[in-house]
């Protein structure tokens, strides 16, 4: 049985995976490139900042969306501006993310 299915409403396709809120069915690449785009509101910028192309944030924007079943943000050619959902999404993604790097940065060596 494929992963995926297509919701009636939206004939958008939805991760099945997603609802078992495990680690593994968190498309964290994903998450970390929408919270980059979010706090730049740019996808060059954010390209720049995760060393790929702003053609590769844009796509994984558009999966991350599709595996959510949601827009986080909403695009009218170079402007772009974040949907409810990306609105409510992005300061939990900015405080769990920085505290994975606060974590990181007290790890002594050794």
């Amino acid at each position: 049985m494929s992963p995926m299915k297509r919701s009636e409403d939206s004939g958008i396709v939805l991760n099945e995976w997603i609802p078992q809120r495990t680690i593994g069915s968190i498309p964290l690449n994903g998450l970390r490139t929408f919270e980059v785009v979010a706090r730049y509101m740019s996808l060059k910028r954010a390209a720049e900042e995760l060393n790929v192309t702003p053609s590769a944030v844009s796509h994984r924007l558009r999966v991350l969306e599709r595996i959510l079943g949601c827009k986080l943000i909403q695009r009218q050619g170079s402007e772009m501006c974040l949907t409810e959902n990306g609105r409510m999404l992005a300061p939990a993604l900015a405080e769990g993310f920085g505290t994975i790097v606060s974590a990181v940065g007290n790890l002594r060596p050794g």
